[in-house]
């Protein structure tokens, strides 16, 4: 039912192993749905339980990869944030190798100020697109990657 709610068909495709994970799938800005970001064609909000999910299409791979780069980077802290984040790899799924990060930040402002927030981004090596799945450290996984891990490796 949420593939169609995807923009690009594409990344719907590259999303399809988990839409029986998440719900409430949106992707117009029009109706409340994630503003896309520099470089980006379409991002798409999903949530999953305490997780929520972004699936991105870019308008290049050149895009993509300064994105990867920009996790890539956040990733150097995670470890202090969020303890047990592993290092950025490349990981073989069962329809694609996948650049995967595990990277961390802290909520710059608002109710939440002050909160890490665990995430996982991944993309397809060859085409364009990627995933995002973050929540709260504490709050939601319960200081563990486990939760995130899980729902990443459930559907490759």
């Amino acid at each position: 039912m949420n593939k169609g709610r995807f923009l690009s068909p594409v990344v719907a495709e590259f999303a399809a192993p988990w839409l029986g994970e998440v719900s409430d799938c949106i992707a117009d800005t029009s109706t409340g749905g994630p503003q896309a970001g520099t470089g980006e064609q379409s991002r798409t909000r999903c949530a999953a339980g305490i997780v929520t999910t972004y699936w991105i299409s870019y308008r290049t791979i050149a895009d993509r990869d300064a994105a990867q780069a920009r996790y890539a980077a956040q990733a150097a802290n995670a470890p202090r944030l969020t303890p047990g984040a592993t290092p950025p790899t490349t990981r073989s799924t069962s329809s694609h190798d996948a650049y995967y990060i595990e990277y961390a930040y802290k909520v710059p402002s608002g109710p939440q100020a002050g909160q890490s927030i665990a995430a996982i981004w991944w993309s397809d090596a060859n085409k364009p697109i990627a995933g995002v799945f973050l929540a709260y450290w504490t709050e939601g996984l319960g200081s563990t990657w486990a939760p995130l891990r899980d729902l990443w490796s459930r559907a490759i």
